[in-house]
C-alpha cells in the first residue's frame, strides 16, 4: 500500500494537500474527477502568489491532489471584497461547491474581518468546476447585525429530494438552515436578510468555542439527516461532533436525545491526537521539524464517494511540531501554523458516524482474520469535553471480543510508522469514540 500523506512538506504546487484550510469536496460526474475548494490561504511557503480567489485542487483518485489555481473571476473578486467605505475583504472563506442542473455553484463567504461577525455568502456559478466562477448574488448578508445573530459564514448545502437547503454559522448566534430556491441557488424569498432556523447553539455559559464549520448529509441506510460541526480553538484544540434527526430542519441530538441547541455539544468523533510516530513520512522543509503530533481537526465536509461507494469525511488538520508553534494574540493561545487536508474513511455503528483513526490512502477496508488481532494495539480515547492532546496507550488485545463496544476493524496504512497495519475506530459502551491502531 502506498504512503502518500506528507508533513513537513508545504509546497502546493508539489504536494496537493498542503496549505488545505476548511476543505470542502466534490465528485464531478462529467469530468469524473474529484474537486476541493478551500478558504484563500497565502503562507510564502505554499508557493503561490499572493491573490485571493477561492484555490482549487484535483485528483482523480481521492488520493493525489493538484493545485489548479484560482476559481472566481476577477469581477467576482473584486464585487466580493467591496466593502462600501469600509476596507476591502482580505480573503474568502469556506466554499462549498456542487454540481446542479449543468452548472457549478459555489458558495463562499466574505467577512468584514477575522472575527467579526458581519459576513456575506455568496453563490458563484460556472459551466467548468475550474472556473471562472461568476457571481450570481447573495444568499445571507448578516452586515448589520449584532453577535446574538448567526454570522453569514461557512456555507453548506444538503438537498431534501427537489428541495435545497443552506446550512451556515458560526460561533455567534449558531448554527441555521435556510431553503433555497432550488433552480437559482439563491433564498426562496429573495432576501439575503432571511436568515433561517438555528438549528444549533452553544450553551450559556459556553463551554468552549463554537459551534462552527457545520455540514449535513443524509444516510439512506440509516434513515437520518447527520449534522457535522466543530467546538474549541481553531489554532489548536478544535474537534468534530455530529447529532442526527429524522428531518432536515432538525431537531438534531446527542446520543443522548439532548438537542444541539444549548443543550448539548454532540457527539465527538475527532480531536487533536497523537500515536506514537516511529517513522512519520516527511519531507525537508524545516530542519528542526520533529513528530508531535496532530492538532485540531475540523471543519470539515462529509462525502460520499460515488465510486468505491465509501463514505468519507474531508477537514483540514494541523502539522503539531514545534518548529510550527506560535502564541496568538488572543488570549495568549497556543496555535499551529501548518495545516493540510486530511480524508478519512467514515462508517455507521449502530445509526452514528465514527471517523478512522488514519488519512485514507486507497484501503478497501475488507475483513480481517481473527489470527490477525493478537498483539500490541495503541488505543486513543476521545474524551468528550476535554479537547486537549490525546496521546495513545498501549494495550493488549487477544481477539475480537477483547475489543470495546461497537467497532470497525479494517487494514490501512500507518503514516507514523511508514507502513500497513490494523485500524480500529469505535465507540465504548458508554458511547465515547476511540481509535486503536496495531504496533
Amino acid at each position: 500500500m502506498e504512503h502518500y500523506f506528507t508533513l513537513n512538506e508545504y509546497n502546493v504546487k508539489k504536494y496537493g494537500n498542503a496549505g488545505a484550510h476548511d476543505p470542502s469536496m466534490m465528485w464531478d460526474p462529467v469530468s469524473e474527477k474529484y474537486y476541493s475548494y478551500c478558504t484563500d490561504v497565502y503562507d510564502p511557503p505554499l508557493g503561490l502568489e499572493d491573490k485571493i480567489g477561492i484555490p482549487i485542487r484535483s485528483s482523480e483518485d481521492l488520493i493525489h491532489f493538484k493545485y489548479e489555481g484560482i476559481a472566481l473571476s476577477d469581477a467576482a473578486i473584486e464585487e466580493a471584497r467591496d466593502n462600501g467605505e469600509f476596507p476591502k475583504t482580505v480573503n474568502f472563506w469556506a466554499p462549498f461547491t456542487e454540481y446542479v442542473n449543468g452548472e457549478y455553484r459555489m458558495y463562499y463567504s466574505a467577512t468584514r474581518a477575522f472575527g467579526s461577525s458581519e459576513s456575506r455568502i455568496w453563490l458563484a456559478c460556472s459551466k467548468n468546476p475550474l472556473g471562472p466562477f461568476e457571481n450570481r448574488g447573495i444568499v445571507v448578508d448578516t452586515w448589520e447585525t449584532d453577535d446574538s445573530k448567526p454570522n453569514g459564514i461557512d456555507p453548506h448545502i444538503i438537498w431534501e429530494k427537489e428541495r435545497s437547503y443552506l446550512v451556515y454559522g458560526s460561533f455567534f448566534g449558531g448554527i441555521y438552515i435556510k431553503e433555497l430556491n432550488s433552480m437559482t441557488g439563491l433564498s426562496l424569498d429573495g432576501s439575503p436578510k432571511s436568515l433561517g432556523k438555528c438549528i444549533a447553539q452553544k450553551g450559556n455559559p459556553p463551554i468552549m468555542d463554537g459551534p462552527e464549520g457545520a455540514s449535513i448529509i443524509y444516510v439512506k441506510k440509516t434513515g437520518y439527516y447527520y449534522l457535522f460541526q466543530s467546538y474549541g480553538w481553531l489554532g489548536n484544540d478544535y474537534d468534530i461532533r455530529v447529532g442526527r434527526s429524522k428531518y432536515v430542519t432538525g431537531p438534531y441530538v446527542d446520543r443522548n436525545g439532548l438537542d444541539l441547541r444549548e443543550k448539548a455539544l454532540g457527539q465527538k468523533i475527532a480531536n487533536s491526537y497523537q500515536f506514537d510516530g516511529k517513522n512519520p513520512k516527511h519531507g525537508n522543509a524545516q530542519k528542526n521539524w520533529a513528530w508531535n503530533g496532530f492538532r485540531g481537526p475540523g471543519h470539515g465536509v462529509p462525502f460520499y464517494d460515488p465510486r468505491s461507494r465509501n463514505y468519507f469525511f474531508v477537514h483540514h488538520i494541523r502539522d503539531g511540531a514545534k518548529c510550527n508553534e506560535y502564541v496568538e494574540n488572543m488570549e495568549g493561545r497556543v496555535s499551529y501554523s501548518r495545516h493540510y487536508m486530511m480524508i478519512r474513511p467514515m462508517f455507521f455503528l449502530d445509526g452514528w458516524p465514527v471517523l478512522g483513526p488514519e488519512n485514507y490512502e486507497g484501503e478497501t477496508f475488507e475483513a480481517v482474520n481473527q489470527n490477525e488481532i493478537p498483539g500490541e494495539w495503541e488505543y486513543i480515547l476521545l474524551d468528550d469535553r476535554d479537547n486537549g492532546l490525546k496521546k495513545s496507550k498501549i494495550v493488549s488485545i487477544k481477539d475480537f471480543q477483547s475489543l470495546p463496544g461497537k467497532y470497525k476493524i479494517y487494514r490501512c496504512s500507518d503514516y507514523e510508522n511508514s507502513k500497513e497495519t490494523l485500524a480500529v475506530t469505535g465507540y465504548t459502551d458508554e458511547h465515547v469514540c476511540y481509535w486503536m491502531k496495531k504496533r
